[in-house]
């Protein structure tokens, strides 16, 4: 069976336009390749002997070195935030309690004993239930400020609890109307305070 003409002159010009685009093809490679190392020999003239690799290795150092420096400083940044909140946290603090202390006023606290390390210091109300409650009374104890009608604060550095009120009421006796309203541990907020009995 014969091969039409026109079938064999069609597989000539697909040979024809593959060779040529393999052609094309090959031309822009080299093309490319010729303009890259063009490009790289007018760096090298600009940067001097050096090649280019080794500019970008440098650069790629410098910019390890710059990330490594920039996640130091967040880190500082982020102690330097702590370190504020603290601060602020103190002053609030501290300013919360020279309010308590401006809202004491002249209040007066009353200590017993010396303060030495290890020794509780307990804290108790004491009143004297004789001054303010008649005009008798009154006149008989007229040396007695007449402030114990309402509880004074008073300040014991003692061994015990027990101890602590065996002080005071040495130094302000119940025989003189002095009576202890309630006692506590300084400073320890889950120490239930101790009615006086």
């Amino acid at each position: 069976m014969a091969v039409p003409i026109g079938g064999s002159h069609m597989w000539q010009d697909y040979s024809n336009a593959l060779i040529t685009a393999f052609g094309l093809a090959g031309l822009g490679f080299g093309i490319g390749k010729l303009v890259i190392v063009m490009g790289e020999r007018a760096i090298e003239r600009r940067h001097g002997s050096e090649g280019v690799r080794d500019i970008i290795a440098r650069r790629a150092k410098l910019e390890t070195k710059l990330e490594a420096r920039r996640a130091d400083r967040v880190r500082e940044l982020k102690e330097l935030d702590g370190a504020v909140e603290d601060v602020l946290r103190r002053r609030k603090v501290l300013e919360r309690q020279i309010e308590d202390s401006r809202q004491a006023g002249e209040r007066l606290v009353r200590q017993i004993g010396e303060e030495v390390q290890g020794c509780p210091c307990y804290v108790a109300m004491v009143v004297n239930k004789y001054v303010g409650t008649g005009a008798v009374q009154q006149s008989q104890h007229a040396l007695v400020d007449p402030g114990w009608a309402q509880p004074q604060m008073i300040e014991v550095w003692a061994r015990s609890m027990a101890e602590a009120r065996t002080e005071i009421e040495r130094r302000y006796p119940p025989a003189f109307g002095y009576a202890v309203t309630r006692m506590q541990e300084f400073l320890s907020a889950d120490t239930p305070v101790a009615k006086a009995s």
